[in-house]
């Protein structure tokens, strides 16, 4: 029987195109406020597991739902703070939503409202800031307001294809969410991913309210912004537990894949990760919880899996 061998030229792009397609893994950290506050444990074992897991997972990037810590205090940011120094030092980049405990809304010592407007503290952002300046993040590219992160927009590069993550504040101001819609529409060949504190109600629909003390409520946020940018995938939120999700359709016809994560009233949070498969050459976006701490997997309907996704595939 007669061999063919391949040229070299074209082995290599048979390789190169695998590459491209190669799956990865996007670590969310759903809110890990009470971490923080009673259990670090399980907040350095969430961390551990990404930095030993960032080849054999193929981790190019993490994000965080919001409410980072409890309250609004130094001691709460220097564990946090400590915490993050782990996936720095590992050189993972990752991007941070700030939670309503994330601000001065919330006391310092304790997670009821603090005195004075509510409305006007939680755009107090102050430590949050001061923890997490724009010169800790590796892969930042833009900020809403000069010296300010709680809007801000990161890129990477995975699958061969081009990705940007916005994150916006609590229940954002409009002028916020108009800043996110620009970057979005400046960025047309980027499969988008938006993360924010509060969007998902546990049923599974966008919350029509902004908890009372926000700006624009999540609805009004999907009217202005995510429905009407065909690059948008995924919009990502926690902040009520436990999970659900929900697939809507754009206004150019492409599929929104949200996704909500938050167990911090079970088991301070358990340590779980929401470890989010994205698969280009198979077209599909499947994730569970998994807790490194407890070592397992949860067996409930927090598990998503979509299929025949639309990426937008950028190979050069």
């Amino acid at each position: 029987m007669k061999k063919y061998i391949l040229p070299a030229v074209v082995l290599l792009m048979l390789l190169n195109t695998k590459g491209r397609a190669q799956e990865f893994t996007l670590p969310i950290f759903p809110d890990t406020q009470v971490e923080v506050d009673l259990h670090m444990d399980m907040l350095y074992s969430q961390m551990d597991w990404i930095v030993n897991n960032k080849k054999k997972e193929n981790i190019p990037f993490a994000v965080h739902m919001g409410d980072i810590v409890n309250y609004n205090n130094n001691i709460h940011w220097d564990r946090a703070s400590l915490a993050f120094e782990r996936l720095d030092q590992a050189a993972i980049p990752y991007a941070l939503a700030n939670g309503n405990h994330d601000n001065a809304a919330v006391g310092e010592f304790s997670g009821s409202a603090a005195p004075g407007n509510t409305r006007i503290n939680v755009r107090d952002t102050e430590k949050y800031n001061r923890y997490f300046p724009a010169s800790r993040y590796r892969n930042i590219r833009g900020v809403f307001e000069k010296g300010r992160n709680e809007n801000a927009f990161h890129t990477f590069l995975a699958s061969g294809m081009n990705w940007l993550v916005i994150n916006l504040e609590f229940c954002p101001r409009k002028t916020a969410v108009l800043w996110a819609d620009s970057v979005t529409k400046a960025h047309p060949f980027y499969n988008t991913i938006v993360i924010t504190h509060f969007y998902l109600t546990p049923k599974g629909t966008i919350n029509p309210t902004n908890a009372g003390y926000g700006a624009l409520s999540p609805q009004e946020m999907y009217d202005l912004f995510i429905k009407k940018n065909k690059n948008i995938l995924l919009v990502l939120s926690g902040h009520v537990t436990e999970s659900s999700f929900l697939v809507s359709t754009g206004d150019h016809g492409n599929k929104i894949y949200q996704i909500l994560q938050d167990y911090q009233n079970e088991d301070s949070g358990g340590g779980y990760l929401r470890l989010l498969k994205i698969n280009p050459q198979k077209g599909t976006i499947s994730g569970e919880m998994y807790t490194p701490f407890y070592q397992k997997f949860r067996t409930d309907q927090s598990k998503v899996e979509f299929k025949d996704v639309q990426f937008i595939k950028n190979y050069n």
